[in-house]
Order: C-alpha cells, then structure tokens, then sequence
C-alpha cells in the first residue's frame, strides 16, 4: 500500500472510531436494504434491474449503504475497502439483516484477494476515486476482476464540485479544475483528543476526461455516460446548486478474442 492510501486509511479508521467515519447519518442502512432507491438515483438503479443472484463487487464500499442495497435487490455480493473499522461496523449491520456479505479489507488498486473474470457487475460510487492517487490501476482491477460482457457502474461526485474553497457566501476556487493535487489536509482537526498533524490525509481530483478515459482503457466499451442532479448537499459549505452533482460510467469489459479469429 502506498503512503497516500495507508495515511487515509489510519484517518478513516480514526473517523470512524471518533464515530464520524459512517457517512450514513442521513440515510438509514436497514432502509436502504429493503428500498434500493434510497441509495440509488434512477440512473443507476435501472442497471442493476436483473441483479438477483449475480456476483457484484462494491469497491470502496465505506458505509455499506450499496452493499446492503444490492443485496436487498437478490445479489451476491462482496464489499471491498480500505479501512477495517468501516468493514467490521458492516458486518455487524448485515448479521442483523441475516445477509451473506463477502467482506475484504484491501486497497483498491491492489485486489489479489480477488480472482479474474468472476464478478457478472463491480460498481463503485459516492466518493473513491478521490481517495486514490492512481486512477488508471484501480480501474484496471475493477476490470480484471469482472467476466467478460460484465458491467463496470462508476458513479462519482462530479469533478466541478471539488475545486471550490469552503466559503459560505461566496464561489472561490481553491485548486485549479487539472490540479490532481495531492491535496493535503489534516483530518486530526476534526477528530476530539486527535494530536495536531497525526492524521494527514489525501485527495486526488479527476477530470471528467480522465475518468472516461481510465474507464475504457482498462478495458472496457462505453455503454453510458451521464451527469444529473443540480441540487446543493447538506454537508457542502460553498452553494454548489447549479452545478452537476453527479458523473455516471457505465461500461462493459470486452469479450476476450476468440482464438484463431483475425
């Protein structure tokens, strides 16, 4: 693991122990198993239709809340992240449920737990290719691990929301849209009895061209791309209505060549 995920990773397991680390304070996690569009918008949830008895793989799973949606849809289903606090509070969640939930704690570009060509859908949204400082490596394993004719469903805050200072009143941008940074903050400052500097932690921000990109060169042909939602989010600081919230991928690994074929 590289020094940029291990450092998010002690502040996410910090988060969570300090009990900020579940994003899922607006949300409840039993309700989203019984209601998968509690945590779905439309445009995604239609692609997880036939979902019952399929293997899908949710990478950066962090609260769960899409884990235990796609289970409630019938799914077989593995969840993947990087900190084990968030894993263990969800597995506590599914035994409750009475759902088999495969858990890993891995970091995303790096999935050897995992074995090529055995999930029918991975699907990774929310907020974490912002927490990964190689895009093209964690699409690729995304990929790696889905049959061929899978679906890849990436869905991501939109890449125009992250480039603005946390000003109340105003719209100021703090980092240019193709700074990919990493963009360091400390998370200790969040954190009750947290030592100052203890806990730096690490964004990286995409490009909407480079998440196209990284997609289809892991292998991939293009099914969808879509952007919707304009509406500001609770925890933002700056307004941000008006902008688009929300990047959807969706996309198929390609079918391996048959052999002897030109």
């Amino acid at each position: 693991m590289n020094e940029f995920h291990e450092a998010n990773r002690k502040g996410w397991n910090a988060a969570v122990r300090a009990g900020f680390g579940q994003v899922d304070n607006t949300k409840d996690w039993r309700e989203c198993y019984r209601d998968a569009s509690q945590i779905f918008n439309k445009n995604e949830l239609k692609w997880f239709s036939d979902a019952s008895g399929k293997k899908v793989c949710v990478l950066g799973s962090g609260d769960n809340l899409a884990v235990f949606a796609l289970a409630g849809l019938g799914a077989d289903v593995t969840s993947v992240d990087i900190s084990e606090e968030q894993l263990a509070i969800a597995h506590k969640r599914a035994s409750q449920l009475g759902v088999a939930v495969r858990f890993i704690r891995s970091d995303v570009t790096d999935l050897t737990d995992l074995n090529d060509d055995t999930y029918d859908i991975v699907y990774t949204g929310g907020h974490v290719a912002v927490w990964v400082s190689d895009l093209w490596q964690y699409y690729r394993e995304a990929v790696r691990i889905l049959k061929p004719g899978g679906l890849f469903v990436v869905n991501e805050y939109h890449p125009f929301r992250r480039i603005w200072k946390e000003t109340k009143n105003s719209l100021e941008i703090e980092f240019g849209y193709f700074n990919k940074g990493p963009h360091q903050w400390d998370r200790s400052e969040e954190i009750p009895d947290a030592e100052p500097g203890s806990l730096p932690s690490y964004e990286f921000h995409w490009t909407v061209s480079e998440y196209i990109t990284a997609v289809v060169d892991a292998g991939t042909n293009l099914l969808l791309l879509d952007e919707f939602g304009d509406k500001p989010q609770a925890w933002e600081v700056a307004s941000l209505g008006g902008l688009p919230e929300a990047l959807l991928i969706v996309s198929e690994k390609k079918e391996r060549p048959t052999k002897g074929a030109s």
